[in-house]
Order: structure tokens, then C-alpha cells, then sequence
């Protein structure tokens, strides 16, 4: 006998079930016809009474059951849809008799259809006077609705894992953080609106590669059955096949997709996220930053009227044009550290007094970027762009124009977190073949034998560096975390709370 404990199914709402399935009333019917949404009510009953007309217009409602007050022959329950709430009463005398007993077995969460007349009671709280009631969906798993005052919710979720891992109870009772779905919907749509109108064509690439590359980052493994069970990886980045659009005489390319990291999960990391790049011919890095901060000013001034938005207490602004903060200023303003003139040695000196970790494979351009990550990013409060990164950790990005230390990449900020990446990209052949290998030699000095093994025994991909061969423009190509955008546009103290469907442990079935 199958264990519906298993399911969370719950006993008596099952006995419930039963008894409503005996009356012969389709409790899950196909279909429901409805007048108004619960919000189209409010509004309709505000412009009759500013007009000072009545309001006893006949309404057909559908939603969950969110409160029920039974006084013998009358029952008062709260409706609640995804736009609002109502009180709907309903009286033995006004139903059919079938209604009635069907009344008699409803619970909280159970998603009803009542017909009536809008009215106010005594006390004037606005209400559906119902003529006809249907179940539409009998629950058999308890709804942790419980009770709503002005101030206060009660006995709702309590485990706070269940809340990622039962989404849809969440944002059944939370109305804050379904909201923040809404409006994660609503900013990708803009940002897709901004990059087709200024002329960029949206592109598919690969979910599954063979070679993977286009970051450094640990792979999820699988295997092909149908070529031989040949080993593949899930996409870490788009880049190298968007750089494929772009030789082939695509001039403005971007793709919104999901990568995924086998790697750490934490506040503004998910093994798998959303993200956006684009890549534009005959552009550069100075460009691209341009482009960058007009998108996400604009996406800012559509969702929220303004380019300021409050983040964790933090008030920050979006108004272009944004700080330009070149990597070795940065930790001369915020350590009064002269970092371009100091030699590897000095610089580990420094890391040292800061308990950051080096060795003989410590180069001048990692101690700087250890430096920076350590002592200025979570200072980084208004946006701002980070510039001129060191080369040893930037394999695809061309020299900075008069200091061949650095290339010509940024990376933006806002409230100590990277929310993008970009760079004048880096198109002769012979040159990337180069820094492919030279990456490959840095990677396999690792002190992480696993993060070794995943990265060195990735092999180059000969295919990118052939198209390359065939000649790829002066190119500006851009990275941006959607996902840190969205956490930064609705006030998300964590990427969970945005990210649909977040990485948890599940919950164990006994």
C-alpha cells in the first residue's frame, strides 16, 4: 500500500477528498470563468464610491481559501488570488444544498470559485455576497496558512531551508519574496529590451560541451550515451562560442543563459545562475563601460521610477557615468599601497602582514590581485568600475595601452560586489594559443590537487583558436551577472532569495 505520509499528504484532508468525491461533484474540474481578479474588484468598488454610485455589481472570483469563520448557518472565508484578498459570505439559505455540504469540507488553501454580489457589512469591510460555490482544488498537504493580524503573521514556515526547498509554499504565504520573482521577470525582460534595441541579436549557444572555457571555474561532468558515452561538461560560459558569432560577421551578439559552476555556494553564489554577454565588433573595453552603465541605469529608472535604490541600508545610485577606479589606484587610496612600484617580493611582504597566503609561484600580478580582493572590494559601496587588471589572470584580454603589466578589463561594483566582467578582447591568434598555455603551466602549480586535475586536463579548444585564426574584429566583449543585478535592484540579502529554484539538500524521504 502506497505510504502518501511519504508525500506529505495528510489523513484527514484525504477522508475530505473521499467524502466530496462521493457526492458526485467534480472537485478538480477543467475549467472556471472568472469576472474580475480580486484587485480589479478593489479598483472598480473605489471608482463607484468616489463617484458615490453603488457598488452591488455581480462579481466570479477563483483563489485559496485563507481564512475560515464558520457562525452555524452563515460562513465568512477570506479569498485570496495572486493579486489580493476579499471576504466572501456565504449563507446556507443562499447555496444549494450540494454547496453546502461541499462548504462543510473545505480547509485553508483550498482553491475555491464563488459567484455573488459585491457589498459592505456593518462594520463596512468590503464583501462578495455568494450565490454559488465550487470546490476547484482539494488539498491533501497541510498549508501552513495561520493566522494574519495588522502587525503580525503567525505559524508559517518554520524551518528556514523549506523556504528554497518548497518554493511554492514560500511564495504562496510570502507575498514579499514572490514579488521579487515578478520583478526578476520584469528586469531580464528590460535588459532584453535595451540590448534588442540598440541593435543586438539574441544568440543560443551550447548547455553542453566537450571543452569547456571562457572562465576558470570547476566543471559539472557528464557523458554523451549516444556518441560512446564520451565525456562532456556543462556550459561554465558562453564566451568562446559568442566569439564564434562575431568571426562569422555577427557584429552585436549577446546571449541571457543559465552556467553552472561545481563550486561553492554562498550569498551571491548558486552552482547555477543566470547571466548575460555580449560581444560588439570594433569596440573596446572604454565602449563597453559606456554601455554597461547606461543598461543598468536605464533597467533601474524602468523598474523603480529612479536610478537610486536602497541595498541593505545602503543607499546607491545608478546615474551615469559611474567611477572609473584603475586596480593599482585602489590600493594606493585604500592601503597606500604603490603597487606598480614594487617588486614580488615587497608585495608578499604585504600579503603576509594580512595573512594571505603565497609562494614561489606567487607572481607580481596575483600578489596585486590578492591585494585588491583582500583590502578593496567590500569598499566598493557605489558602483564603480575596477580597471587595468593584471595579465597573469587575464588569458583573453588585450594589453593595456602603455603598460604591457596590465590588460584592458573591468570589472563593475556595486555595495562590494562584482556584478561583471569585460574586456577588449584579446583576437591574435598566436597570442591567445600563447596565454592558453602559459594559463594551463599556472594552473597545474596549484596547490588544490582537485582543482588541478579539473583544470589542466581541460584541453585547449582548437576549434576557438582556428576561428580566431580566420580573423575576429577589434572586439568590446562584456559579462553581467543578472542575478547580482536582480539581488541589487530588489534589496536580496542573498542570491537564494531571487534565484527560483536555489541549491539545497534535499529533504530526505523516511
Amino acid at each position: 500500500m502506497m505510504n502518501f505520509k511519504n508525500f506529505g499528504f495528510n489523513a484527514e484532508k484525504l477522508e475530505k477528498r473521499k467524502k466530496l468525491i462521493s457526492t458526485g461533484e467534480l472537485i478538480y474540474p477543467y475549467s472556471y470563468q472568472k469576472s474580475h481578479t480580486i484587485q480589479e474588484i478593489l479598483q472598480q468598488v473605489g471608482a463607484l464610491e468616489a463617484a458615490e454610485k453603488p457598488i452591488d455589481f455581480e462579481v466570479s472570483i477563483a483563489g485559496r481559501v485563507w481564512s475560515n469563520r464558520s457562525m452555524g448557518k452563515a460562513v465568512f472565508l477570506d479569498i485570496k488570488d495572486e493579486t489580493e484578498k476579499v471576504q466572501v459570505y456565504l449563507k446556507q439559505k443562499n447555496l444549494e444544498e450540494k454547496a453546502w455540504e461541499i462548504l462543510a469540507q473545505v480547509d485553508l488553501g483550498d482553491i475555491v470559485g464563488v459567484k455573488g454580489v459585491m457589498f459592505r457589512t456593518k462594520r463596512g469591510e468590503l464583501t462578495v455576497k455568494v450565490s454559488e460555490f465550487h470546490m476547484l482544488t482539494k488539498t491533501v498537504v497541510p498549508i501552513p496558512i495561520g493566522k494574519e493580524t495588522d502587525e503580525h503573521v503567525f505559524n508559517r514556515l518554520s524551518d528556514v531551508e523549506a523556504k528554497y526547498r518548497e518554493r511554492y509554499l514560500h511564495w504562496m504565504l510570502n507575498t514579499e519574496d514572490r514579488d521579487r520573482i515578478v520583478k526578476r521577470g520584469q528586469i531580464i525582460a528590460e535588459i532584453r529590451n535595451w540590448m534588442t534595441k540598440e541593435g543586438f541579436l539574441e544568440v543560443s549557444t551550447p548547455s553542453i560541451e566537450f571543452i569547456y572555457g571562457g572562465a576558470e571555474a570547476r566543471p559539472f561532468k557528464t557523458n554523451i550515451w549516444a556518441l560512446g558515452n564520451k565525456e562532456a561538461f556543462l556550459r561554465i560560459s558562453p564566451e568562446l562560442y559568442l566569439k564564434r558569432f562575431i568571426v562569422a560577421g555577427f557584429p552585436k551578439v549577446f546571449t541571457i543563459c543559465q552556467n553552472f559552476r561545481n563550486e561553492g555556494i554562498d550569498y551571491s553564489h548558486n552552482p547555477e545562475f543566470t547571466m548575460m554577454e555580449w560581444y560588439e565588433a570594433y569596440t573596446d573595453y572604454e565602449f563597453q563601460m559606456q554601455r554597461f552603465e547606461n543598461l543598468v541605469s536605464t533597467v533601474c529608472q524602468k523598474i523603480h521610477g529612479t536610478t537610486k535604490v536602497s541595498y541593505q541600508g545602503k543607499e546607491i545610485d545608478f546615474k551615469t557615468p559611474w567611477r572609473r577606479l584603475p586596480m593599482l589606484e585602489a590600493l594606493m587610496e585604500y592601503e597606500n599601497m604603490d603597487a606598480s612600484n614594487m617588486s614580488v617580493e615587497e608585495l608578499k611582504v604585504e600579503m603576509e602582514k594580512r595573512g594571505l597566503e603565497s609562494d614561489e609561484h606567487t607572481t607580481w600580478g596575483l600578489a596585486v590581485v590578492e591585494l585588491y580582493e583582500h583590502c578593496c572590494e567590500h569598499q566598493l559601496i557605489q558602483p564603480t568600475f575596477v580597471t587595468d587588471h593584471p595579465v597573469d589572470i587575464s588569458p583573453m584580454t588585450k594589453i593595456k595601452r602603455g603598460d604591457n603589466r596590465l590588460v584592458e578589463r573591468f570589472e563593475p561594483f556595486a555595495c562590494g560586489m562584482e556584478i561583471g566582467n569585460a574586456y577588449s578582447e584579446l583576437n591574435d591568434p598566436v597570442i591567445q594559443l600563447e596565454r592558453f598555455l602559459e594559463q594551463k603551466e599556472m594552473q597545474r602549480n596549484k596547490t588544490d590537487v582537485a582543482s588541478d586535475k579539473d583544470y589542466s586536463d581541460n584541453p585547449i579548444d582548437a576549434d576557438f583558436i582556428k576561428a580566431i585564426g580566420c580573423g575576429m574584429p577589434p572586439t568590446g566583449g562584456v559579462g553581467i551577472g543578472i542575478d547580482r543585478i536582480i539581488m541589487l535592484l530588489t534589496d536580496s540579502a542573498t542570491i537564494r532569495d531571487i534565484t527560483p529554484f536555489p541549491m539545497v539538500n534535499p529533504k530526505p524521504v523516511k
